[in-house]
């Protein structure tokens, strides 16, 4: 049966329902009055009267009714609320207790990758440690050789300052020797230089100090005529000296000189011969300039 406000025929069938064999109980309990002295009107006001009590008696039961369904209403009404809140709680429930799964699930997964990598660092670990014993006897056994070793270290550093110091040595001989060659080049080269100015009769200006324009001035082609021997007059020399290839040929068969450039330096010397063999050979000069 629906519990929303019924209508009249409803009311009235429900009644006829509930009540219909309780009246008729109650109109046989009634006296027979079929034998009775009164009148009819007596009894249709009798029967009037019970109707109006019945009919009292029906509304009073409708009114009982009605508060009775609507209280029924109200509670049915809050039950609906009750519901959908127990419904929404329930919702909220069990989505709690889905996150709480996935959470719990998430926290076993994270412990048993923590564990995994705890039981890895620790053979890691466990592995560093027998490498640092290996290197620690590795480290003493390098230790002691390096001890035994030592000697050859201070043979080696004493091998090695003795030869810096006559590698030192051997530098300043080397640098005296090619001084030396060095100035008796630029006093031959000068001498040489003096002794052509003084046959060609010319005043140069030139330093002391420049070796190189003086080798210029006696390699410089030019013709030179000097008197010849026992005569007054003057033979010229394209070479730059008169008589040059003969004396130096008897000077080479006498075994005097053995280098051309002993043979510039000795003739320079001597006064005589030399130019041009400069010109002839230009090494000569670039030894000269070393």
């Amino acid at each position: 049966m629906s519990l929303g406000i019924m209508e009249e025929e409803d009311l009235a069938e429900y009644f006829r329902l509930q009540y219909g064999e309780r009246l008729l109980q109650m109109l046989q309990k009634l006296p027979n009055v079929e034998g009775a002295s009164e009148s009819p009107s007596i009894w249709l006001l009798e029967k009037k009267k019970e109707t109006e009590i019945m009919h009292q008696t029906m509304v009073q039961k409708k009114k009982m009714f009605q508060r009775r369904m609507e209280t029924l209403n109200l509670r049915w009404e809050e039950l609906g609320v009750k519901e959908a809140q127990l419904k929404a709680h329930i919702q909220k429930s069990e989505q709690f207790i889905q996150e709480n799964d996935q959470k719990r699930i998430r926290a076993m997964k994270k412990a048993n990758k923590e564990r995994e990598l705890k039981c890895q660092h620790m053979q890691e670990l466990t592995k560093r440690k027998q490498e640092m014993v290996a290197l620690r006897l590795e480290h003493q056994r390098l230790s002691a050789k390096l001890k035994d070793y030592s000697i050859f270290n201070k043979y080696l550093e004493k091998v090695v300052e003795n030869s810096e110091e006559s590698r030192w040595a051997h530098i300043q001989n080397t640098a005296a020797k090619k001084t030396l060659l060095l100035g008796t080049i630029k006093m031959a080269t000068l001498n040489l230089f003096q002794i052509v100015s003084k046959h060609m009769k010319e005043v140069t200006e030139v330093a002391l100090e420049d070796t190189h324009k003086q080798l210029d001035m006696v390699t410089k082609p030019r013709q030179i005529c000097l008197p010849k021997r026992g005569t007054d007059a003057g033979g010229c020399s394209p070479a730059g000296w008169p008589w040059p290839n003969r004396r130096l040929q008897r000077m080479e068969g006498r075994g005097h000189l053995t280098h051309p450039g002993q043979r510039v330096l000795r003739g320079c010397s001597e006064g005589h011969g030399g130019v041009g063999d400069l010109q002839k050979r230009p090494w000569m000069k670039d030894m000269l300039l070393k």
